[in-house]
């Protein structure tokens, strides 16, 4: 009896104890920068805070949380972490096959007055936030003003002509619950419709949360928005439109989180008014996302898993099919959403179609069960039919200008240059073709052959590092003969399937090639304006003598740039050329970048790293920057001017041993050299402004 006393005693005093805590069930939340990790529930203590936390990222892939990891709270005080519960802070936790973890964060008791925190997992850019946290279960009223609920949609309204058009789009807006200390950057992401190139350009947003921007456009066409990493929706505009739009950041936060989207919605994920704010309506509050069919992180693998590629090609148009009847037979979308889904639809299955080769390949290294790189080798080429690319005429959407509306047209633009045809004979055998040349030495000639004998016989070829040299010394013939198979496939394949060599897919065709010229810094020639006057759309004219002159204005603005510093290698043994280059900064932190001056990924990285070698300014940091001959001299030289740092353009013998000396399997590659000379880092690929920052200050602090 007495035993029984004392457990009914702890019992009390334990339902007492837990009487006393504070439990909020899956907060809500106004924004977050990622959608990785969420709150489940939120524990406050009379001695601590826990915050359970569920995360969602790839298998077997790792996250981390900083030790540095703090609530912020509403009354303006910081409460840094204390531990972790099934994880350990600060470093990489593996998540399992589920793809789904649990674990809990504990940090200092919360006073009770304080209502809302944030959790900040350290100042960096790219660590986890999560803002606006309500510790009473609910968030305020929405307040979104009375001019902005009374939208003044037309559904009737048409879509615009679809036709080349310069002009600017004028986009206003507000993010509603904005605090000015939320790392949301707004910007727009337009395919840019001669360089198909996408470029994300940033909206400066006020501490009000209001913003203005103007977007160049070519045509009525599809632009895509993102409010930092976990909001993404896309806006139809067209040029000298004005196009008003409110963003719900609550509501996109509660639809996209995986604890919360069934919850009920607080409003509208976005508010439009203007120019097609209908259109955009729909666009936004369509659930049925019919676009879907198209998007590979949707597909089923193993449905493609070892198809052939007719299997695949009228899997596809099947689905295409019956996408069409499903747009076609819906009367409770507007025509003119009918007509942009529709126009997506033949773009999209288009694109997919193109693709055969490498989204079959990614289908076996999924399915097969063997590690990727031994997939890839394995992986067998599907054989491709004659009739195969009819799907060009069947579908017949190449030529038509309603695919201005989509922001992928100039992607399959591009694309449809460089499919995998039957060449005819002469532009089957690249070396056949290299070796006809008089250009050609009969040095050269003779390893050429014999490094096509032994590849045609199986064997590991010899001589394949001076072939890499001789890649880079006959760069022109190489660019020749592809040109020669890109006309080749565009006047032969795809005229022939649509029975025109003339419209708007091959104007764009032609126009593209002046815009890679400008793109890769050499400008535009007196003839080359005279072929694009003979243009009949005035548009061409117009855009690439913009784009022209805003090169011209570079390469004169460079040459009064100061900050970067070109040097010559030398005539040194290989093996001492890398450390002959880094050895005049030795006591220096060294970041060196292998780069090219036609690798895309290598310039939109030095475009990210510009404010954060200004924030390193006065440090005892050097940038170098290596690349080879095959970027070509007079672009190299118009280029470096405002890349900050020190250049080397070495030779393509040099070049190659560099590869093989630090394993570099392509541009960028990054590699970090300490005060010592000692190499402590290597990257291929951009790892991120966050990453590079770390490991330099880490390697100033040794």
């Amino acid at each position: 009896m007495k035993q029984f006393g004392i457990l009914l005693l702890a019992m009390v005093s334990c339902c007492l104890l837990q009487a006393k805590d504070r439990v909020v069930k899956q907060p809500p939340f106004i924004a977050r920068n990622s959608s990785t990790i969420e709150i489940d529930r939120v524990v406050v203590s009379d001695t601590a805070t826990v915050l359970d936390v569920r995360a969602f990222f790839r298998p077997r892939n790792w996250i981390q949380i900083s030790n540095e990891s703090y609530l912020l709270a509403d009354n303006g005080e910081k409460y840094p972490i204390r531990s972790g519960n099934g994880i350990t802070l600060g470093e990489k936790f593996w998540m399992p096959d589920s793809g789904e973890a649990s674990f809990s964060l504990i940090f200092p008791l919360l006073p009770p007055t304080v209502q809302v925190i944030d959790f900040i997992e350290s100042d960096c850019e790219d660590c986890f936030k999560v803002w606006g946290i309500h510790l009473d279960g609910k968030l305020p009223e929405l307040d979104v003003p009375e001019k902005v609920k009374k939208q003044n949609l037309n559904y009737d309204e048409p879509l615009p002509k679809a036709e080349l058009k310069d002009g600017k789009s004028v986009i206003t807006g507000r993010l509603l619950d904005y605090k000015k200390y939320y790392a949301l950057p707004l910007s727009c992401r337009i395919c840019d419709l001669l360089t198909a190139r996408s470029e994300d350009t940033e909206i400066k947003v006020n501490e009000d949360g209001t913003f203005r921007a103007e977007v160049e456009l070519y045509a009525p066409t599809t632009v895509s928005f993102s409010v930092g990493r976990d909001i993404h929706f896309d806006v139809f505009l067209v040029p000298d439109g004005v196009l008003d739009m409110t963003v719900n950041l609550r509501e996109w936060s509660r639809s996209e989180s995986k604890l919360l989207k069934n919850k009920r919605a607080d409003g509208k994920k976005v508010y439009f008014s203007g120019t097609m704010a209908a259109l955009n309506d729909e666009m936004i509050t369509d659930d049925e996302h019919l676009m879907d069919v198209w998007g590979m992180v949707y597909w089923n693998m193993n449905d493609l898993y070892n198809m052939t590629a007719g299997q695949y090609k009228a899997y596809w148009l099947k689905k295409h099919e019956e996408t069409q009847s499903t747009i076609r037979s819906d009367q409770k979308r507007s025509r003119a959403y009918r007509d942009l889904l529709s126009a997506q639809n033949d773009l999209l299955c288009t694109l997919t179609l193109t693709r055969v080769t490498s989204n079959l390949a990614y289908a076996y290294v999924q399915c097969c069960g063997l590690p990727a790189r031994e997939a890839y080798q394995k992986f067998k080429q599907p054989e491709l039919d004659d009739d195969f690319y009819d799907y060009i005429r069947q579908l017949n959407v190449l030529n038509s200008p309603a695919m201005l509306y989509t922001n992928s047209y100039a992607d399959l633009v591009r694309g449809m240059g460089y499919i995998r045809v039957k060449m005819d004979d002469q532009l089957s055998d690249i070396f056949a073709f290299i070796l006809s040349s008089d250009k050609v030495s009969a040095e050269d000639a003779k390893i050429i052959r014999g490094f096509k004998a032994d590849a045609d016989a199986g064997k590991s070829p010899a001589h394949q590092e001076k072939m890499g040299e001789l890649r880079i010394k006959y760069d022109s013939l190489f660019k020749e003969f592809i040109s020669m198979q890109q006309d080749y496939i565009l006047k032969k394949v795809i005229a022939g399937y649509l029975g025109t060599d003339q419209g708007l897919f091959f104007d764009l065709q032609k126009m593209m090639r002046y815009a890679q010229k400008i793109s890769d810094f050499t400008p535009l020639t007196m003839q080359d304006f005279g072929e694009i006057q003979k243009m009949n759309d005035p548009y061409y004219l117009s855009r690439l003598t913009r784009m022209n002159n805003r090169l011209l204005e570079t390469i004169e603005a460079n040459k009064k740039k100061k900050g970067y510093n070109v040097n010559e290698s030398g005539e040194v043994k290989d093996e001492d050329l890398f450390y002959s280059i880094i050895s005049k900064f030795k006591g220096k932190v060294i970041l060196v970048d292998f780069w090219a001056t036609w690798c895309g990924p290598c310039k939109m990285a030095m475009k990210q790293m510009k404010p954060m070698k200004k924030d390193l300014e006065g440090k005892d940091i050097v940038y170098v920057f290596i690349a080879g001959e095959n970027s070509p001299k007079e672009t190299w030289d118009n280029m470096i001017p405002d890349i900050h740092g020190e250049h080397y353009r070495v030779t393509a013998a040099q070049w190659n041993y560099l590869s093989k000396q630090f394993s570099i399997q392509g541009v960028p590659t990054y590699i970090i050299v300490d005060k010592e000379g000692a190499v402590i880092q290597k990257h291929t690929g951009f790892p991120g402004v966050d990453t590079v920052k770390k490991e330099l200050m880490k390697a100033l602090e040794k």
